[in-house]
């Protein structure tokens, strides 16, 4: 019979899996082969394997550095000669691994965020620093190290300079045996200004082209409009009463135009009432936000009164005329 107390890294190990997918992800920049260095880093100190493993990049001010830094957040300096730089893990890979190299395994239910301690900052300074050394000689990140601990945040700003920063991040499954929890280790490493910029124009313009794409989809959406003629406000015992050949009395000034209302109730626009090519149609007179021309005057007088006022007029003429 199998023993219940069966060591479950010999368990994983003797399971068939699937092939892993590649977790390098290609990069021309600093600590290109972070996920790499970091997979190294692990199955040399600990018992866990990094799984879906993906790199991400970008470049951020001190400012935006600061805010992108999680309260609960393990923080490490790096140094290379005079510059400083920070290593990062949010409290979830920070307890993975800390419980990993005690402990040698990870139970199922996660620890309570916790403080790190000086044995803490020890151990995962020595799982950074491998990982900074996997890097390869050619790539300039391998020259950092780990330094100090930085246990209050709010040093940060003191500790580091102000500038641009490299944020390079790697985001993972920690998987011992059956349980299974991720992790976020970040580089912030200070930009060389002689360093190309991480915004490539083929980005650039493989950005602005979606942009477009998105922008032309949205374009070509259906929009319904719907045509007003007028609106009335019944209580509602005459609205109930109504039915088959129930009429309905408009204002006599709405008759002449027509309102554009969206499906919202949102007006878009003014019109009058015609045809076109034989079928009904709006000839749009005014849009939201257009000012309205001023009415043309037109003198109120019937014009036969203005015909019989002439008339006269022409009359006393004549008699005067013959007098």
């Amino acid at each position: 019979m199998p023993n219940d107390d069966f060591d479950p890294v010999l368990r994983r190990k003797l399971t068939r899996r699937p092939p892993p997918t590649p977790i390098e992800v290609v990069d021309t920049g600093p600590a290109a082969a972070l996920v790499r260095a970091f997979a190294r880093s692990l199955s040399a100190n600990t018992a866990l394997v990094a799984e879906d493993a993906v790199l991400h990049r970008k470049s951020a001010s001190l400012a935006e550095l600061l805010d992108t830094i999680e309260p609960d957040a393990f923080v490490i300096t790096l140094v290379d000669g005079a510059q400083v730089g920070l290593a990062l893990l949010d409290q979830t890979g920070f307890s993975t691994l800390i419980e990993a190299m005690t402990v040698g395994r990870l139970s199922s239910r996660a620890s309570d965020p916790r403080r790190a301690t000086a044995t803490d900052a020890t151990l995962l300074a020595g799982i950074i620093d491998t990982s900074l050394g996997e890097l390869g000689a050619a790539d300039p990140a391998t020259r950092w190290r780990s330094a100090r601990p930085v246990p209050d945040h709010r040093l940060l700003g003191i500790l580091l300079d102000d500038g641009d920063f490299d944020l390079i991040a790697v985001t993972a499954q920690l998987v011992a045996g059956d349980v299974s929890r991720p992790a976020r280790l970040m580089l912030a490493l200070p930009r060389d200004p002689a360093s190309p910029e991480v915004d490539l124009p083929a980005a650039k313009t493989a950005q602005q082209g979606w942009s477009n794409a998105l922008e032309a989809s949205v374009l070509a959406a259906p929009a319904s409009l719907r045509a007003e003629l007028g609106r009335v406000t019944l209580p509602l015992a005459e609205v109930l009463q109504l039915g088959v050949g129930s009429s309905l009395v408009l204002p006599l000034s709405n008759l002449e135009e027509v309102q554009l209302v969206a499906l919202d109730g949102t007006p878009q626009g003014m019109g009058r009432l015609g045809q076109s090519r034989g079928m009904r149609a709006i000839r749009l007179t005014q849009i939201p936000g257009a000012v309205r021309p001023d009415p043309v005057m037109q003198d109120a007088a019937p014009r036969a009164v203005e015909a019989w006022s002439a008339a006269v007029d022409l009359e006393q003429t004549r008699e005067g005329e013959m007098g």
